[in-house]
């Protein structure tokens, strides 16, 4: 594919100053992302190489597409494949150097200004209107803005470090070089977003299910043509749902409605905790009505005011970009795009639990099974985004977070919250509208940070220990079938404790099912042939006062633990009286009453002692209730804890297992 491009080396003055020149950013471009460090590495190679008589400085490639049916006898129309990162910092740059009174260097501003032009196509770090770039202190947001911000200081820092910015200009315009390389009229970009490298990293695969999900809504269905407007809207929406659900750490409503509490109502109802707008073709017309004054049409403007006009977005409130800190999904977004995709199949019946569906690695081969041979595909294309709109609404309103308040700002908690509309008091009459959020299946609505007591009919804090209780269990993404289950089941219209209690049935009949085939019976698994699911199973009964010597634990919460701990020791030290109390071959060693499920600190700190020495480690038993109530065996029988104990404790919490899973038949 290579030896078919049109390779042009042009200066930075050639790239930006050629006649009816177009470059197009097109929609499934990412949003300008370089910080400072992207951006004084910029500045440093270029001043370095000023400084070193290298000749010429190659800065990268810029891969375009020409656009001939854009192009007439007097423009040429590019659109942007690779290098949109590197190309808007030069504008921005050739900007910024223009405003830098470089007169009495010998630099006028004609020298430094872009003559070509730029055309941004629909997508949503373009959806507002295009504005001023500025120095403004009042339009703190925008990427475009905090690198154009970081480009003055950029040059302030070399300018103080004796650079003289006449110099850096002129070598930027005359011997900063870039290849701009044509791809033929004919090139499959698909296929090429495959292959290309940015900056020496493959493009990410969710940037190539975006790009072939939005040229398939563009396909002729049933012999009608598609009108070039309405694929248009389509895709932008297409980006807009996309990079919104993207924003894993974001609630929804947030995350799609920035700074427009209007569009936020239309969608989401009035209270902001619902779906009401789901459907793809109405979120396309909803958006649309809602943002009549956005630039969302494709519009031609001088180079050097577009990158003025692009760096202006709404403004978000303070408020709405704390969930940002506050919050931590289960999982990130090329998981949450496979779980849609399963999504989809079980509404048909089809509910495996093939790990394989849920590889991320595998994700682009699974999207091209999904959509090479469907017939209609914008059709299907449009059911996939509003399944993927409706699972990322259920993520974010009905499975668990990590939540960073109060004492737990370090290492988080675990919470299991809602996002709805408040209220706070403002100046004069006026009142602010806020998210806040309250416990998710709370028939109340009262916002909390106490995930532990609950009102009568909330569900929250047994979901809550049911959906940690899996997360801690099943941590590899690609075995968290039980947030598939999750998603599928929750309908966003139905009353939130009736959703509280289906949810906790369905994860109860789930994990009945992991435990049923790893019971430690007679002829079943023992030692570490006993899944995880079995310990923390047990630990959430006990916890919830199932077994005739366990007490209610309001307060237990579950930690991820991986390392089975032998109470008894395999190999005691010697040292400690009752060291023989069972030999190492004793097969009583690895029953289930004899292990517990810890974190391997709290194993390593256990060691080879012996339990009665292991009870004094209150920290590490209040882990398990399990083990909890191995501890208070021991203080009760004067430190003993042999073979009998195991034997006792192995019946009784097997009992308790097999009593559970009768008495409701397994869900």
């Amino acid at each position: 594919m290579t030896n078919q491009l049109t390779p042009e080396l042009l200066t930075v003055k050639e790239l930006f100053g050629q006649q009816g020149v177009h470059y197009e950013i097109p929609i499934y471009q990412r949003n300008y992302a370089w910080g400072k460090e992207q951006i004084d590495q910029l500045l440093d190679d270029i001043w370095n190489a000023s400084t070193s008589n290298v000749g010429d400085y190659f800065l990268g490639n810029l891969i375009v597409a020409p656009k001939s049916e854009h192009d007439s006898e007097d423009v040429t129309t590019y659109e942007v494949v690779d290098g949109q990162q590197r190309l808007t910092t030069l504008f921005m740059l050739l900007h910024r150097l223009n405003r830098e009174s470089l007169e009495a260097e010998g630099l006028g501003g004609r020298d430094l200004e872009a003559t070509a032009q730029l055309t941004y196509a629909s997508r949503r770090a373009a959806s507002q209107a295009l504005q001023n770039l500025s120095d403004s202190e009042e339009d703190e947001g925008s990427g475009i803005l905090t690198g154009y911000k970081q480009l003055k200081e950029g040059l302030a820092r070399l300018r103080n470090a004796g650079a003289d910015l006449g110099h850096f200009a002129r070598f930027l315009l005359e011997q900063v070089c870039v290849v701009r390389a044509a791809l033929p009229g004919d090139t499959d970009l698909n296929r090429y977003f495959e292959v290309m490298n940015t900056r020496g990293q493959q493009l990410e695969q969710v940037d190539i299910v975006k790009a072939r999900l939005m040229s398939y809504l563009g396909s002729v269905s049933s012999g009608v043509s598609a009108d070039a407007d309405l694929t248009e809207r389509q895709r932008a929406c297409l980006a807009w749902i996309w990079d919104a659900c993207a924003d894993m750490d974001r609630y929804i409503q947030m995350a799609l409605t920035p700074g427009d509490t209007d569009l936020r109502a239309a969608i989401f109802g009035r209270d902001w905790d619902g779906l009401e707008v789901a459907r793809f073709d109405a979120l396309v017309e909803v958006r649309g009505q809602q943002r009549t004054a956005d630039a969302t049409s494709v519009e031609s403007v001088a180079l050097s005011e577009a990158i003025r006009g692009y760096a202006h977005t709404k403004d978000e409130p303070a408020t709405e970009l704390q969930e940002t800190q506050r919050f931590e999904s289960p999982i990130r977004f090329p998981s949450l795009l496979l779980h849609a995709l399963k999504v989809m199949h079980a509404r048909a019946g089809d509910d495996d639990e093939d790990d394989g569906r849920l590889d991320d690695s595998k994700l682009v081969r699974l999207f091209d099974d999904e959509f090479r041979n469907t017939e209609r595909r914008a059709d299907r294309v449009k059911t996939f985004m509003e399944t993927l709109l409706r699972c990322k609404f259920v993520l974010d309103n009905a499975v668990l977070k990590r939540e960073f308040v109060g004492t737990h700002v370090e290492d988080g908690a675990w919470s299991l919250k809602r996002l709805a509309r408040g209220e706070r008091s403002g100046s004069g009459e006026r009142s602010k509208v806020s998210p806040r959020y309250p416990r998710a299946f709370s028939p109340t609505g009262e916002e909390s940070d106490d995930q532990v007591e609950a009102a009568a009919g909330d569900q929250t804090r047994d979901v809550l220990l049911l959906q940690s209780l899996l997360r801690v269990t099943y941590t590899s993404p690609r075995t968290m079938h039980w947030i598939t289950h999750v998603l599928r089941l929750v309908d966003p219209a139905l009353p939130r404790q009736q959703v509280g209690r289906l949810v906790a049935d369905e994860l109860r009949t789930f994990i009945r099912g992991k435990v049923r085939e790893s019971m430690p019976t007679e002829s079943g698994p023992v030692g570490f042939a006993i899944e995880r699911i079995v310990y923390t199973y047990l630990d959430y009964l006990l916890a919830q006062g199932y077994g005739p010597d366990s007490a209610r634990d309001p307060k237990f919460e579950f930690q991820f633990r991986n390392s089975v701990e032998h109470f008894f020791p395999q190999y005691a030290n010697r040292d400690n009286t009752g060291w023989d109390a069972l030999a190492g071959d004793d097969p009583r060693l690895h029953l289930f009453g004899n292990l517990a499920l810890v974190s391997v600190s709290a194993n390593s700190k256990f060691s080879n002692e012996l339990p009665a020495t292991k009870v004094r480690k209150e920290g590490i038993i209040k882990q398990s209730p399990k083990l909890t109530l191995m501890a208070d065996e021991v203080r009760e029988n004067d430190g003993v804890w042999d073979g009998d104990s195991i034997e006792k404790h192995h019946r009784e919490m097997v009992t308790i297992l097999n009593d559970d899973l009768a008495q409701l038949g397994g869900g």
